[in-house]
C-alpha cells in the first residue's frame, strides 16, 4: 500500500468547518439509471467507511492514550459523555464521526422521553455549532451528479474518490438530521409539560439557526398551537413571534401555515383563539403588503366559518375583531373584501357581549369611513349600545372615545342631539363616571 492510500483522503483544518470545503455541485434531474446509481453510492459508503478506519488509525499512532480513552466513552459511557466525546470529535473530524452521531441519535429515538432529554440540548448544540451549514440545506446523494463518476476510472483519481465521500457524509448527515428532528417531535408529544416547552424551544433554536428540515420544525411548532396544554400553547405562540422577529422574511410562510391549522377538521375553537391570538400579534411594520392582505383573508374566512356554524364565541371573536382592526389599518387598500363582509360584521354585533360588540363598532367604523362613509346602519347600532355601559370601565372609555369620534364627523344635528340625551339619561342611571369625562371632551 502506497503512503498515499495510507493516509484518509478527507482532512481537517481545526479552524475550518467541513461545509467550507465541502462540495457544492447537484443536479435537478435525477439519473434515470437506478443500477448505476446505487452502485455508486455503494461505492462512496465504502469510501467513507475506509476513510474513517483510516483516520482512526492515524490518530491511534498520534495520541494512543487520548484514543482508547475516546474508544471506551463511545462503547461504555454515558449518554452525556458519549456527546461530549463525539463533541471532541467532531469538532477535529466532522466527516468521520458520522457514525457516532448516528448511533446516538438512533438511541436518542428509542429511549424513554426523560433519558433522552438528557442529551437532546448536547445533541442540538453539536448540530448547530459544527455539523449543519448556514444558509443552505443538506444535499441528498440523488441529488448529485452521478452520472459524471466513472467507476472504471475511480481507483487511480483520488479528488474523484474525496468528492464522493464528502457527498456520502453530506447524505448521511440529513438523514441522521431528520431521525433527530423526529426525535425533538415525539418529545415535544409527550404528557409532560416542562418536556414539551423545552422540545418546542429546542425546535425554535433550530429553526432560527438553519435552514434544514425548516418545513418539519415549523410545522412542529404551529401544530403545538392546539396543544391541550395552554400553557405549552401559549409558550409555542410566543416561539413563533420570536421565529417572526428574527427571520421576517419567514412571516408570510408562518401565516399560510398557520391558516391550514385554522381551517384544518374538526380543530378546535381553543386552538383556533391560540392561532388568531398568535397571528393578531405578528409585526407587521415594513411587512409586505401582501402579508397583511393575507392576514385580513384568514380573518375573514374565520368571520363566516364561525357565523355559518353559529359558533359565536367571545373570546375568538374578541381577539379577530381587533386582529382584524390591526390587519386592516396595514392594508386599505383591500377595503372592498371587508365591505362585503358589512351583513356578517353586523350580525356578530348583535348577538355577542359588550366587549366583542365594541370592536365589532370599531372596525366598521374604522372600514366606513375609508369607504362609503359612516351609515345610519352604524349610528342605530352605537345609539343601542349605550344602555350597555359598565361602570366606567377600559370598555366603556374605549366606547367614549368611539362616540366622541362618530359624532364628530356627524353632520345631522338632530341626530347628535338624540345621543346626547341618551347620555344623559345613562348619567342619571348612575352610571356617571365616564360620562362625565365624555362630555368634557364634547
Amino acid at each position: 500500500m502506497t503512503p498515499a492510500t495510507a493516509e484518509p483522503l478527507v482532512r481537517h483544518s481545526p479552524e475550518t468547518k467541513w461545509y467550507d470545503y465541502g462540495d457544492l455541485e447537484c443536479t435537478e434531474q435525477l439519473t434515470s439509471d437506478l443500477n448505476c446509481f446505487n452502485s455508486i453510492e455503494k461505492q462512496a459508503e465504502i469510501l467513507l467507511k475506509r476513510d474513517c478506519e483510516l483516520q482512526w488509525q492515524m490518530q491511534s499512532k498520534k495520541n494512543m492514550t487520548e484514543t482508547a480513552w475516546l474508544s471506551t466513552i463511545l462503547t461504555r459511557g454515558t449518554a452525556k459523555d458519549k456527546v461530549t466525546a463525539m463533541q471532541i470529535l467532531t469538532q477535529r473530524h466532522p466527516v468521520h464521526s458520522i457514525s457516532y452521531v448516528a448511533a446516538l441519535v438512533n438511541n436518542v429515538a428509542k429511549k424513554n422521553a426523560r433519558e433522552a432529554f438528557s442529551v437532546l440540548g448536547l445533541l442540538k448544540d453539536l448540530f448547530i455549532n459544527e455539523l449543519l451549514p448556514p444558509g443552505r440545506k443538506l444535499i441528498p446523494f440523488s441529488a448529485r451528479p452521478v452520472e459524471k463518476i466513472n467507476l472504471s476510472s475511480l481507483d487511480k483519481d483520488f479528488n474523484m474518490k474525496r468528492k464522493l465521500i464528502l457527498w456520502k457524509f453530506e447524505s448521511d448527515l440529513k438523514t441522521v438530521y431528520e431521525k433527530f428532528v423526529a426525535a425533538i417531535e415525539r418529545l415535544a408529544g409527550e404528557n409532560i409539560e416542562k418536556l414539551g416547552i423545552l422540545s418546542c424551544r429546542y425546535a425554535l433554536e433550530l429553526l432560527i439557526a438553519r435552514a434544514e428540515q425548516e418545513q418539519k420544525l415549523l410545522s412542529l411548532l404551529i401544530n403545538k398551537l392546539g396543544h391541550p396544554n395552554k400553557t405549552l400553547a401559549t409558550r409555542v405562540c410566543g416561539y413563533l413571534l420570536q421565529l417572526t422577529r428574527k427571520q421576517p422574511l419567514m412571516r408570510h410562510i408562518v401565516a399560510k401555515e398557520v391558516e391550514r391549522l385554522i381551517y384544518r377538521k374538526n380543530i378546535s375553537c381553543c386552538t383556533q383563539l391560540h392561532a388568531v391570538s398568535f397571528l393578531s400579534q405578528m409585526n407587521l411594520h415594513g411587512c409586505d403588503p401582501t402579508l397583511a392582505s393575507t392576514l385580513l383573508n384568514i380573518y375573514i374566512g374565520l368571520f363566516r366559518m364561525l357565523v355559518f356554524n353559529k359558533k359565536m364565541d367571545d373570546k375568538i371573536l374578541n381577539v379577530l375583531l381587533l386582529a382584524t382592526n390591526r390587519a386592516f389599518s396595514y392594508a386599505k387598500g383591500d377595503v372592498d373584501k371587508l365591505i362585503k363582509e358589512v351583513d356578517t360584521l353586523y350580525k356578530i354585533l348583535h348577538q355577542s357581549s359588550f366587549s366583542t360588540a365594541l370592536q365589532t363598532l370599531k372596525l366598521l367604523y374604522q372600514l366606513l369611513t375609508t369607504s362609503e362613509g359612516i351609515s345610519d346602519r352604524f349610528y342605530a347600532a352605537l345609539y343601542r349600545r349605550i344602555m350597555d355601559l359598565q361602570h366606567g370601565t377600559n370598555v366603556d372609555r374605549q366606547l367614549f372615545l368611539l362616540l366622541y369620534r362618530a359624532l364628530s364627523s356627524d353632520t345631522i344635528e338632530c341626530r347628535v342631539i338624540a345621543f346626547v340625551k341618551r347620555l344623559l339619561q345613562v348619567c342619571i342611571s348612575g352610571f356617571s363616571c365616564g360620562n362625565e369625562k365624555f362630555f368634557q371632551i364634547l
